[in-house]
């Protein structure tokens, strides 16, 4: 719940100088005045109040107020009457969230207020631009305005308009979500408000309750607005009590007293009823439907949301409507009346303009599926309970009655031992002793047969994960040589200028280069085979319309088609196609099927993709069908195409057989998905492929596999003729002002094709392996480090978590290269720190896009905080412990201000670093060099000093640090522009 509250006193200082109350018998009484006052200067100020009284129960009336009041003021040539009616009028628009007109609004009154020197009209009139600035977004303008408004009220003597102001200044901190900042602020308000204005103390508690609600500290929020209730129940002021009582019954919610707090807002909801005060209104009602909505009431809910719903589209508040749409279609959902609920749900998506809107809208219209999918799992739940018991009780059973017969089996053997004579019973001695061990004997054999059993089954399990460790390092060992290749490759095509010269060798690459890429897809393919034959291939499923994903895969195939003479066309139909599917998956499916098309398709032939609704034995599936007028398929190889490896037989002269991977894995793939597809064709009738993918929320759907949405998986990026790579500026030899980059990557031939491509632009070093890469990295402290993830000695993750966690190289960029291309993969590399990572074969271009970007962030957060006065460090780094590392510094040096001795050697001393470590971190991290960190911190120090007004230039000088009044003159010049008085005259002199 948006607090109401912070919102009345943010305007109250509009209509200054005294707190109106919105009470019905202060209205009526206003009205009376005026009905009995003449058309006198006295009639514009009672206008002026009568505005404060209307504006938030009665725009239209506040806004013909404030006119009339505006016009009369006119006619009079009451300057400080027209300076309070432009404020007034402003109040009008910003209730209507114009904040716009309600600035130019109070500008206008400043010019009149300025001209009578009215400190009080002034300050009113800051803190209205501040009040529109803060709804406008603009925190840090509204902050400067309320501070010109702090001034313009201390000059005014005015300690209640002191008060206010610094409760609007915790206001901007709070929607910040700054809650210690805003804390401060609030309770610097409530001590000038002592002896004051016991309604802004109030007022303030109540505010101060708001911020511990929102810290989830719900006891201490209990307590401060229960105060604030107290001291508005003794100043009479029922307006207080209703926004209390509303934020009161929120907390109770919170920590499940649901009947003190349906209580508590019952009495809120009563009280503004009576003042007429609709914003208290909206709240309460609001309130009341969301406790009935948790406490298994839903159809009692329905009467406060309906109530809710035509006051806040007659007010236009936007929250209070987004929460009448949740709670109506949260109602009609648990009631069951879905229809109803999806139409809230609607509006509420399209109000959210959220990013979860196709989740949201099935949620609600799943509901009554979900139940019974529950229902039906509780009831073989329960099926399975009964049969355990079951079973447990037969088996109870055959226990007994075995237990029985061994024991009446007994009982007859000893009879019969004793009436036999001594010969059968040695007799049978011999017998059971010859069974025994027979019976031994087959008990060790077979449990030699089970160790031989289990010693294959872990060799076979070896063999298997000795199989999977082959396909990932052969796939790594080929993407690094692919790097090469391609990256040169794609050098030479730039390279090559377009004339008749060169056009045969631009032919001759281009050929190359696309066998490369083709080399790459069946590496590709063959590591998705193993990992399906291996188990490891895991759906990343989401569920989504897959029009687009066949709009985008058909386009990409438009320039073959275009060459070749051949018509592509796609036909979808126009309904939604949902399908829980893995986007990446079932991308290499359409792939594939798209490529056996054109591989069978002559020249001038037709290629069709068509998608649609289907319906089999009573569930819903969607159909994917890949058509092509192609050579066709004998019947005979149509059952083996599917076949892993298989290659037909060749159709015409110039077929070209392939490796029997691609439609393998589309069936594979297809299955996974829990599809099926099949082929139509017949010799010289071309192929007709069919996918069938049950529609999501189908019972054929199943439901073992996790739904979620996927982060993008890493793919190979470069084009089939590669753009020219980005311009680089020269090398100048000797120049220092370049980057530093350092090169960490065991393969030799990879680290020059990377030195090569960066040298133009950085300063490079090369390391072999991530030990003595580290190494480097701590002496040198480059600024950026690119390096391989798999390497002797020490890796590339390890590599990077050191860097990361050491608080000298932590600041340092880190590109992590790898031929790893899972999606698991990537996420490790980037949970351990990595700033940027690539795959190999990697974009040339995209390696010196993303590295420059890293470099020009880290040049921007450099400038940033040089050119900032007041900055927290978590703006100006990219790590947490960048973070701690700044703050300790920045400690270190403002408790050493006043010291004009503190040199860069004690500076190390103290942070536990050696001067040139220092001095490396500090350049890296802030742009500036130990010393140079010293002063601009002496002078940002100064500068805020003298913004506020704290003292004299000199005084503020030799408190920072300086023991030279030129030299901080010249080094406030250097840093600020303008000389240390301009610079407090500046901040004196009203805006």
């Amino acid at each position: 719940m948006k607090p109401i509250f912070t919102l009345l006193l943010g305007v109250i200082l509009l209509i200054k100088p005294h707190v109106v109350a919105a009470q019905q018998s202060k209205r009526d009484s206003l009205e009376n005045l005026l009905t009995h006052t003449g058309m006198d200067t006295n009639r514009v100020i009672l206008l002026n109040k009568a505005v404060g009284l209307y504006f938030s129960n009665n725009p239209q009336k506040a806004k013909q107020y404030a006119e009339q009041a505006s016009r009369l003021a006119q006619q009079l040539g009451y300057s400080r009457g027209i300076g309070r009616s432009y404020l007034s009028l402003g109040v009008y628009y910003w209730s209507q969230g114009k904040y716009q007109q309600a600035i130019q609004l109070a500008n206008k009154a400043l010019i009149y207020f300025d001209k009578l020197n009215d400190q009080n009209g002034l300050a009113s009139g800051y803190s209205n631009i501040g009040l529109s600035l803060r709804g406008l977004g603009d925190f840090s303008r509204a902050t400067a305005y309320y501070f010109k408004s702090l001034r313009a009220s201390e000059k005014a003597g005015d300690l209640g308009g002191v008060a206010k102001t610094y409760n609007n200044i915790g206001i901007v901190f709070k929607y910040q979500e700054k809650y210690d900042q805003a804390l401060y602020y609030y309770w610097q308000s409530f001590r000038k408000s002592a002896g004051v204005d016991p309604r802004n103390q109030a007022g303030v508690l109540a505010n101060i309750g708001v911020i511990y609600q929102l810290k989830k500290n719900n006891l201490k929020a209990i307590t401060y607005l229960n105060q604030a209730r107290n001291r508005f129940a003794a100043l009479n002021e029922p307006m207080g009590l209703v926004i209390c009582d509303n934020d009161l019954g929120e907390t109770y919610c919170r920590i499940k007293q649901y009947d003190r707090a349906e209580t508590t807002v019952q009495q809120a909801l009563q009280a503004a009823t009576h003042l007429n005060y609709t914003p208290g209104i909206i709240s309460s009602l609001l309130s009341l439907g969301e406790i009935r909505l948790q406490t298994s009431r839903a159809y009692e809910s329905f009467v406060f949301f309906n109530k809710a719903l035509p006051l806040v589209e007659t007010l236009k508040q936007q929250a209070g409507r987004l929460r009448v749409y949740k709670g109506l279609a949260t109602a009609h959902a648990q009631t069951g009346e879905y229809a109803r609920a999806f139409q809230f749900q609607s509006k509420w998506v399209a109000l959210k303009d959220s990013a979860f809107n196709e989740e949201s809208i099935k949620k609600i219209a799943g509901v009554q599926a979900e139940y019974q999918s529950e229902k039906k799992q509780a009831e073989i739940e329960l099926l399975k309970k009964d049969q355990q018991v079951a079973g447990l009780w037969r088996n109870t059973v055959g226990a007994g009655l075995l237990a029985a017969l061994i024991i009446a089996g007994l009982v007859v053997s000893r009879q019969r031992l004793k009436i036999r004579n001594d010969q059968v019973l040695l007799t049978q001695g011999k017998v059971v002793a010859k069974k025994n061990q027979q019976l031994e004997a087959q008990a060790q054999l077979l449990e030699s047969q089970a160790v031989v059993l289990t010693t294959q089954a872990q060799q076979l399990q070896e063999l298997d994960e000795a199989k999977n460790r082959f396909f990932t390092n052969v796939t790594h060992e080929f993407r690094t040589p692919l790097t090469l290749i391609l990256g040169t490759l794609s050098e030479k095509l730039h390279g090559l200028v377009d004339n008749a010269e060169t056009n045969i060798r631009r032919a001759e690459v281009t050929v190359m280069y696309r066998n490369a890429e083709r080399l790459l897809q069946l590496i590709n393919q063959l590591l998705d085979l193993s990992k399906l034959e291996s188990g490891r291939l895991h759906l990343h499923q989401q569920t989504d319309d897959v029009k687009p994903l066949l709009n985008l895969v058909t386009s990409l195939f438009s320039s073959s088609a275009e060459q070749r003479n051949i018509r592509l066309s796609v036909k979808l139909s126009p309904e939604r196609l949902l399908v829980s599917h893995d986007a990446d998956q079932l991308e290499k499916v359409v792939t594939n099927l798209l490529s056996n098309a054109f591989k069978f398709t002559p020249n001038g032939g037709e290629i069709m993709v068509q998608a649609e609704l289907i319906q089999v034995d009573g569930y819903a599936f969607v159909q994917i069908i890949v058509e092509d007028n192609g050579f066709g398929i004998a019947p005979e190889q149509a059952d083996r195409v599917f076949e892993r490896f298989y290659q037909g037989e060749a159709s015409r002269m110039d077929w070209q057989p392939g490796t029997g991977v691609g439609l393998s894995l589309v069936k594979e793939i297809v299955e996974l998905h829990k599809g099926t597809i099949r082929i139509d064709s017949q010799p010289g009738a071309g192929a007709r492929f069919v996918v069938l993918l049950p529609v999501a929320g189908s019972d054929t759907a199943g439901t073992s596999l996790s739904i979620h949405r996927p982060a993008p998986a890493s793919r190979f990026v470069l084009a089939t003729v590669p753009h020219p790579l980005p311009s680089a500026a020269p090398l100048v030899k000797g120049r220092t002002d370049q980057p530093l980059l350092l090169i960490v990557e065991d393969n030799g031939d990879v680290r020059t094709f990377i030195r090569n491509l960066m040298q133009g632009t950085y300063r490079v070093v090369e390391s072999e392996n991530g030990r003595q890469g580290l190494k480097m990295a701590q002496e040198q402290l480059p600024n950026l480090i690119i390096s391989d993830w798999m390497m002797p000695d020490m890796d590339g993750i390890e590599l990077c978590h050191r860097i990361k966690t050491d608080e000298r190289t932590s600041h340092i960029p880190f590109v992590l290269l790898t031929a790893l291309s899972t999606q698991d993969k990537r996420l490790t590399g980037l949970q351990t720190g990595a700033d940027d990572y690539l795959t190999k074969p990697f974009d040339a271009r995209e390696l010196l896009i993303r590295s420059r970007n890293l470099i020009d962030t880290r040049r921007q957060l450099h400038e940033r905080f040089k050119r900032e006065i007041r900055i927290q460090p978590k703006e100006v780094t990219a790590t947490s412990a960048d973070e701690k590392f700044l703050a300790r510094v920045i400690a270190i040096v403002e408790a050493n201000l006043g010291n004009a001795d503190f040199s860069a050697e004690q500076f190390g001393q103290e942070v536990g670093l050696s001067r040139m470590q220092l001095h490396r971190k500090l350049l890296g991290l802030t742009g500036v060099a130990a010393s140079d960190f010293i002063r601009l911190m002496r002078l940002k120090r100064a500068a805020q000093l003298l913004e506020g007004q704290t003292g004299r230039v000199s005084e503020i000088a030799y408190g920072v640090g300086f023991n030279s009044l030129s030299y901080f003159a010249k080094c406030f010049r250097e840093q600020f522009g303008m000389l240390p008085t301009d610079y407090q005259n500046k901040a004196r002199t009203p805006a």
